[in-house]
């Protein structure tokens, strides 16, 4: 017999949903029907009374010989003896009509909002009691009027067209009944795999009817109900090109459900099975037929007895009551038709298919997120990312014109320490540039991918995370000499961007952001401890092969984390190299949730097509820094917002809060960072709501440097010049983090971070010893005697009045703490002259 089920008496026999139901039928064999007159619906008495297994015997004998026997003239027309009649039907007992049919699945936002879909063919199952009687009734008396009397197979329709097609009349027609032209649909829509199998599946000879035939009555004889059928008809079928099944005709022509089409719109639509092209009321060329094929079925209707002349009258010749809705399907056409903005949206959907589609274990395929009617509730936020793209085409937003190779990206997280089973929810992913193929839109993931310039001194966090879980507090003193060369670069002098004085506490480093301070902090830490603390804060990008976070590594072994050591990249501390957005907005909400890092996730939900949940993979949370350290580091980067007061200092992103209208009692803390010429520059603010990451960068190849007032690419000649003015972290990145939050915050109670804590704050330094003048061994076990660490490779030579080998400086000077590695810069002699 057919395998259409396992014996399961809760199997469902159609690949619609689970749960759908028939109309009772009263004693008369009629349905109930408040949309007109009662519709007959009477089954031959032999199948109301039969059982089941009655109906199966009878239909695998008229399968197998009456079948044989009513199309032999048929099929004698094609030259079949009977021999191939046997032959054809043969195998068809097993045909799988079990599968799930291929429906779309819906993207939505936290609150239900649906903003993309994706369908290889865009169909909405529903039950049969969510379809229109109208369009039932319509689509039985114009396809197949006698459905409710015959097994399957109307043998008088089938004989007089095999007759008629013997005797040369096409207009004999196929004879093909409801459930036949179902199992035809099934078998090309559901079941083929392959353009081979496709072809087959709709061939137009005797061997294919044959087949179909002999399916169709066992499928009747099987599932016994005739509801079942019509209601996969109505679901599977095609009404237009990409639009199958009776709810996605209904909204795409109409705008509404299938359950509320009126009499004339349905049938409309029960006219267009026959030939969607032909009867496209899209289409101009094709009005007046789909008009007349319209007024054919209504006339129907009254032939049929199931609605009146008076009912259909007014109907006939009427306008048709069209309104195209269209479904976007994919990300480029959700953006196209996002209500959320003209774009933005794109980013965020393709985000949530690369999540999908990686997940660490069992991930999903794109075939599965195209077919398997998926409900897939993400994290985003409209009102956030309303605001969002609001801040970032205000701030960038001339990408026609100056700002035309400029990328301004915002992402944003919600931290918390609760709920974060499936992850960090990301809120927005806005960007200023058109996502798309066209002429000035881009399809680079800006959001989630790697921006290859970096995010400058955004990166000092992680130096000063390192440095405090390694006994330095933010009240302790650091160096901030004005040149300073590291031992992993002895080649190179780091300098600072201005003036700043010689020592600082670490807290007012972070708001003024010397350089040298951070290069010579990562120094006494240990590159390796600073690169760690980055991957464990949020960049865990880091963890990837080299070559995919940096695409000239790609020949190196081993992660991108790895080769920051093994290339030792003194300015990693200065944010040269590749960063995410989004992995930069978590950094921050791991500090605002206490130290505890947590995947960032765009999906809170996901339902299949018979609304059950969806498990996923996900990988846990960490407590990756104290909790304590945490809080005392965001108190500490508050300064960067604040203004000079008893601090006796200004942080570098003040002004554009201030410009902002930003609340200053509201709780916020950040960091700027602004790269080498100009390139790149960022902004990392989070408050204990929202974790957002700014980066503004040339998206385009060979990068230039970018001006602000007003912003667009430039020279670094016309900045050295002074005739332009280079954008740093502190200006168009912190302004487009203050334009998205400062209306969040309008009307928002009062939040704050945790208490600073003292071990973290004071710390466990103390004073390193006075090393100048002495030789290099003596100093070395001075320090040795003191707790320090210098190896050779902590020690640097210079040129020196001094006598050789004697120390003329070091690093730290203030304070370290016991482990820490301090640097000698050691005398090798005067310069030779001439």
């Amino acid at each position: 017999m057919l395998q259409i089920g396992n014996g399961d008496p809760d199997v469902r026999y159609f690949p619609g949903r689970v749960g759908t139901s028939d109309v009772a039928h009263n004693g008369e064999g009629k349905s109930s029907n408040n949309q007109g007159s009662p519709i007959k619906t009477t089954y031959p008495k032999s199948v109301r009374v039969m059982s089941n297994l009655g109906r199966l015997t009878v239909g695998s004998l008229i399968g197998g010989v009456l079948v044989a026997i009513l199309l032999l003239p048929y099929a004698a027309a094609a030259g079949l003896g009977a021999t191939q009649v046997a032959q054809a039907v043969e195998g068809t007992d097993t045909v799988n009509m079990n599968l799930p049919a291929p429906e779309r699945t819906v993207i939505q936002d936290k609150n239900g909002k649906p903003f993309a879909y994706l369908y290889d063919q865009n169909r909405t199952w529903v039950p049969f009691g969510d379809i229109s009687q109208y369009l039932k009734d319509s689509i039985v008396s114009i396809e197949d009027r006698r459905f409710f009397d015959h097994f399957g197979v109307d043998w008088r329709g089938t004989a007089r067209a095999a007759l008629g097609q013997v005797a040369g009349k096409s207009s004999a027609g196929g004879g093909s009944t409801i459930t036949q032209q179902y199992v035809k649909n099934y078998l090309y829509l559901i079941a083929a795999k392959t353009d081979a199998d496709k072809a087959q599946a709709i061939e137009s000879t005797p061997i294919r009817k044959l087949k179909e035939a002999r399916i169709a009555i066992n499928l009747e004889a099987t599932v016994n109900s005739k509801n079942k059928i019509l209601e996969s008809y109505l679901n599977t079928v095609a009404f237009a090109p990409s639009v199958y099944g009776a709810e996605a005709a209904s909204q795409y022509f109409f705008g509404k459900s299938a359950k509320n089409l009126e009499l004339g719109e349905a049938a409309m639509l029960a006219g267009m099975v026959n030939n969607p092209n032909r009867y496209n009321p899209f289409n101009p060329d094709r009005i007046d037929d789909v008009m007349s094929r319209r007024d054919k079925v209504l006339n129907a209707l009254v032939r049929d007895k199931k609605y009146s002349q008076a009912t259909i009258a007014p109907l006939l010749g009427s306008k048709l009551p069209i309104n195209q809705t269209d479904i976007p399907n994919g990300c480029i056409s959700a953006d196209t038709n996002s209500t959320l903005g003209t774009q933005g949206i794109g980013y965020f959907c393709q985000y949530v298919l690369n999540y999908l589609t990686s997940l660490p274990d069992k991930p999903f395929t794109e075939e599965q997120l195209k077919t398997g009617g998926y409900t897939i509730t993400t994290t985003l936020d409209p009102d956030v990312m309303t605001k969002a793209l609001t801040s970032v085409n205000t701030n960038a937003g001339d990408v026609a014109g100056a700002a035309s190779r400029i990328a301004d990206v915002l992402a944003i997280v919600e931290p918390g320490t609760t709920n974060t089973t499936r992850g960090r929810p990301v809120l927005a992913l806005a960007v200023n540039r058109p996502y798309g193929l066209k002429e000035g839109q881009t399809v680079q993931k800006l959001a989630t991918t790697f921006v290859p310039l970096g995010a400058g001194s955004t990166f000092k966090i992680f130096t000063a995370a390192a440095a405090m879980n390694n006994g330095v507090g933010t009240a302790d003193v650091i160096d901030s000499p004005p040149v300073y060369t590291s031992p992993l670069a002895k080649n190179k002098e780091f300098k600072n961007a201005g003036e700043f004085p010689a020592t600082m506490p670490l807290e007012q480093a972070l708001a003024t952001s010397p350089n040298t301070a951070f290069v010579s902090l990562e120094d006494q830490v240990g590159l390796a401890a600073v690169a760690d603390m980055a991957v464990a804060m949020g960049l865990r990008g880091y963890s990837l092969d080299a070559g995919q976070v940096e695409p000239g590594f790609a020949d190196l072994a081993g992660s991108y984390r790895d080769q920051i050591t093994q290339q030792a990249i003194a300015s990693f501390t200065l944010g040269v190299t590749p960063v995410s957005p989004l992995d930069l907005a978590s950094v921050g909400a791991t500090i605002a949730s206490n130290g505890m890092w947590c995947p960032p996730t765009p999906v809170g939900s996901i339902t299949d097509r018979n609304d059950a949940p969806v498990d996923w993979s996900t990988i846990p949370c960490e407590q990756v820094v104290p909790k304590e350290l945490a809080q005392t580091l965001a108190l500490a980067m508050e300064g960067d917002i604040a203004a000079d007061g008893s601090q006796g200092y200004t942080g570098t992103a003040h002004a554009s809060f201030e410009a902002g209208g930003w609340n200053m009692n509201n709780t916020v803390a950040g960091k700027t960072g602004t790269t080498q010429e100009y390139k790149s520059s960022a902004f990392l603010g989070f408050t204990p709501a929202y974790s957002g990451a700014s980066l503004v960068w040339d998206f385009e190849p060979s990068p230039q440097p970018i001006c602000q007032d007003p912003l667009s690419t430039c020279t670094f000649d016309e900045i050295t010049a002074g005739s332009k003015k280079g954008m740093s972290g502190g200006s168009v990145p912190a302004k487009t983090w203050v334009d998205a939050m400062a209306p969040l915050y309008k009307d928002r109670a009062k939040e704050f971070f945790g208490a600073a804590t003292a071990q973290y704050k004071n710390g466990l330094t103390k004073k390193v010893p006075d090393l100048l003048g002495k030789s290099t061994d003596d100093a070395r076990a001075e320090l040795v005697t003191q707790g320090y660490i210098n190896d050779p490779t902590s020690v640097i030579d210079v040129f020196s009045d001094a006598p050789v080998g004697q120390v003329v400086d070091y690093h730290p000077r203030e304070s370290a703490v016991q482990g820490a590695i301090v640097t000698l810069i050691v005398s090798k002699g005067k310069a030779a002259t001439g």
